[in-house]
């Protein structure tokens, strides 16, 4: 047996995959680091597993390539990189991680959401300038007066809306996946659309998936039912428009925009980012801290090795 990590030689997460052999023992693990699916040697013909990291793409190209492959992991929760179609074809399990790095994230988005309703960067602008008047700040609105609303109400989620909810704030969410009654056991409420939730929320933060459904939830409609209003995303770039994001940043329509994805992550970020200090951004980072990242390649190898050894896994997605 022989098992493949996938990753990519720009902002890679593995440089020597010691965890991954750990956990496989005697088998050969490899590491392909690549900048693109079709640089892959025909080495990974050979490998009856593979891990997939975030910036390779594995396409129905890359599988019909995989003669040997019986299971592929995504190291993340979101597996928007992989054909799930192809390798259901080729009889290839598929598999996420969704139970690592859930705080990480949850805590990411709050300290963001944080810096916007607290305008951290205004008042690190007005100190720089040499200023200690308070007043050119801006108005801060009172945390436990504000109304959030979540897209997605999945482990992230429901982490996030007991963070928001610590600090008072009144919490919905939107999520037509989520089975009826979670709302209960969280004490927040569930808006029945979209529209609902952008309209009577103060500050919006996204926790979807990445899906054909979710890909550019959030455009241009959205978007001007946002105006005045704060937007989060540290869940996938291309939910939300970047075009329109553009156009409602150039028109001075969102009060606040904390982003840490974005739409293309291999382009460097439009020069508006850097012209308006009500917007933060950070390098997809949300999913990091010093104990998520080795978290998260042991559990993504642990995960490939039930699947080829024992079969099956509660993580392999249909």
């Amino acid at each position: 047996m022989k098992i493949g990590i996938i990753d990519s030689t720009r902002n890679c997460y593995v440089s020597q995959p010691d965890i991954e052999q750990a956990c496989f023992g005697d088998t050969p693990v490899r590491l392909f680091q690549v900048s693109g699916s079709d640089q892959l040697p025909d080495e990974l013909a050979e490998c009856d597993g593979l891990i997939s990291w975030h910036l390779v793409p594995v396409d129905a190209a890359l599988i019909d390539r995989l003669d040997n492959c019986r299971a592929i992991v995504r190291a993340a929760v979101g597996y928007d990189n992989i054909d799930l179609a192809a390798a259901h074809r080729r009889g290839i399990a598929v598999a996420n991680v969704p139970d690592y790095g859930t705080e990480e994230v949850a805590d990411h988005t709050l300290a963001m959401a944080l810096g916007l309703l607290r305008h951290l960067r205004q008042g690190h602008r007005v100190v720089s300038n040499g200023s200690w008047d308070w007043r050119e700040v801006g108005e801060l609105p009172r945390l436990s007066m504000l109304r959030v609303g979540l897209i997605g109400f999945g482990r992230i989620g429901m982490a996030a809306a007991l963070r928001f909810k610590a600090f008072g704030c009144d919490v919905a969410f939107y999520d037509p996946e989520r089975d009826s009654g979670a709302e209960k056991s969280l004490g927040v409420r569930r808006c029945e659309s979209l529209h609902e939730l952008l309209e009577t929320s103060d500050l919006i933060s996204i926790h979807a998936p990445l899906t054909e459904r979710t890909h550019h939830l959030i455009s241009h409609r959205e978007l001007q039912l946002l105006e005045g209003k704060y937007l989060v995303n540290t869940a996938r770039g291309p939910i939300i428009d970047s075009s329109a994001l553009l156009q409602a940043l150039a028109h001075r329509r969102l009060r606040g925009l904390a982003l840490d994805v974005y739409e293309d992550e291999r382009q460097p970020i439009p020069a508006l980012f850097n012209e308006v200090d009500n917007v933060i951004l950070s390098p997809h980072v949300a999913f990091y801290s010093q104990a998520a990242l080795p978290e998260l390649r042991h559990k993504a190898a642990s995960v490939l090795k039930s699947i080829l050894e024992e079969g099956h896994h509660r993580n392999v997605l249909r």
